[in-house]
């Protein structure tokens, strides 16, 4: 594969076998563990949202193996994964060997934000790996272990809202690997509490229920949790709003019919998948390019709806520089708030109500004071959102593979046969 596919990237690990008189056979090696990623997906990453979410999933074949992925995002919601492995279990070891191989060949840069459902292996490997990128952690994920130890389903929501408040209901859909998700049918709606004296007051009150009814704390149940890791309000735009592991639960759910073949096949389905859909997604760019669009259509619209709500708000200016600004609004635009004030600071691109520093675009504040000014409100949109940036995501392309039939395979230097301990119990009588 990595000469008829260049920069294909393939880590294979094996274990020694023994015959059955407990001889080691130095012409079998049996399969332990397998990274792989293609140059494609490690070119289009840094144009990507600068975070991944990360999960494993079972594989449904003759043996007990599990599936490891770690999946991406471009400015406009498309999904894409960057990186793949095969392991016997979820522990320590397996996620270290994945998470490595992912360091040193996928992603580069330090400043990248991982998302994950807080799974004790991943955890371990992330600390003994010493690995520089921020760990956050799925809401949906620690609301169900909340649950799961309080089994009170009126402080699991008060849980869900501290981690993520109802305050616009954006209808969202991602599009993974060619196919569309809809964020509601996953009972997860975007735009998450992101004032920190309204978490407060949420903490305050879910421990006044708590109390005398536990013999824990929610700080004591948190532990060693930090409020960055898993709320929205302490976040400082690392998730670009991403609070769940919906993304690759997705790639999953698209993956569930190769889940049962063998893992060569779940290599190939992964490369073929991927392979017609660069072309397709960078067509797409290139279209939205040439009917004269700059922005991804998300932010178009998101834009659109800040600058309507923005009408109905009245602007102070606070620099001679029109830099800072406080801008009040006249009409509520959350249920249950009332209209209120907002500081704006044009030069570190931040906001009171914080939508702007987490989402990397101008939030309906940001925009009533550009217009005060007559600033260009596009100049403070991310560049990731920016309709050239995510062509660079999808114009790398796979190189089109001869048969198979005709691929000279050059002879290895042992047979490599699966792990029996692995193999699983056949169903009903024998």
């Amino acid at each position: 594969m990595r000469e008829y596919v260049p920069g294909t990237v393939i880590e294979l690990q094996t274990r020694p076998y023994y015959g059955p008189d407990d001889q080691l056979q130095s012409g079998k090696r049996i399969f332990h563990r397998m990274f792989w990623t293609f140059d494609p997906c490690v070119r289009a990453f840094p144009h990507c949202k600068p975070f991944m979410q990360v999960d494993g999933t079972w594989l449904y074949g003759k043996y007990t193996q599990i599936l490891l992925l770690a999946i991406a995002q471009d400015g406009n919601r498309n999904v894409l994964p960057i990186a793949f492995a095969i392991v016997d279990k979820e522990n320590m070891e397996s996620w270290e060997f994945f998470l490595t191989n992912l360091r040193r060949y996928v992603i580069s840069n330090n400043n990248i934000c991982i998302i994950s459902d807080r799974g004790k292996g991943l955890i371990a490997a992330i600390r003994r790996s010493g690995m520089p990128w921020r760990s956050v952690y799925c809401i949906r994920h620690i609301a169900a272990n909340f649950q799961r130890d309080y089994k009170n389903a009126d402080w699991k929501r008060q849980v869900v809202r501290m981690g993520k408040g109802l305050l616009y209901l954006f209808n969202i859909s991602f599009n993974v690997l060619g196919q569309c998700y809809n964020l509601s049918l996953l009972n997860t709606y975007a735009a998450y509490e992101l004032e920190p004296h309204i978490f407060r007051q949420r903490m305050t009150r879910l421990e006044s229920n708590m109390e005398g009814q536990t013999n824990t704390s929610f700080r004591q149940w948190l532990g060693t949790m930090e409020p960055w890791q898993w709320t929205q309000s302490f976040d400082e735009g690392f998730r670009y709003g991403q609070m769940t592991t919906n993304l690759v639960e997705g790639i999953n759910a698209v993956l569930l019919k190769t889940r049962h073949l063998s893992i060569s096949s779940v290599f190939s389905a992964t490369f073929y998948r991927l392979a017609t859909l660069m072309p397709r997604m960078g067509q797409q760019q290139v279209n939205q390019i040439e009917a004269g669009y700059v922005f991804v259509e998300d932010v178009r619209d998101a834009i659109a709806a800040n600058r309507r709500m923005a009408r109905s708000m009245t602007v102070e200016v606070y620099s001679r520089r029109n830099e800072t600004f406080r801008v009040t609004e006249t009409i509520g635009h959350r249920p249950g708030i009332p209209p209120r004030s907002y500081g704006v600071d044009l030069r570190n691109r931040r906001c009171d109500c914080r939508r702007f520093q987490t989402l990397h675009y101008p939030c309906a504040h940001v925009v009533a004071a550009c217009a005060k000014v007559s600033l260009n409100v596009e100049h403070f949109i991310d560049e990731v959102y920016t309709l050239a940036h995510t062509l660079r995501v999808w114009e790398n392309e796979f190189p089109m593979l001869p048969d198979l039939s005709t691929w000279e395979v050059p002879p290895t230097t042992f047979e490599l046969v699966p792990d029996k301990g692995l193999r699983r119990n056949p169903k009903g009588r024998p």
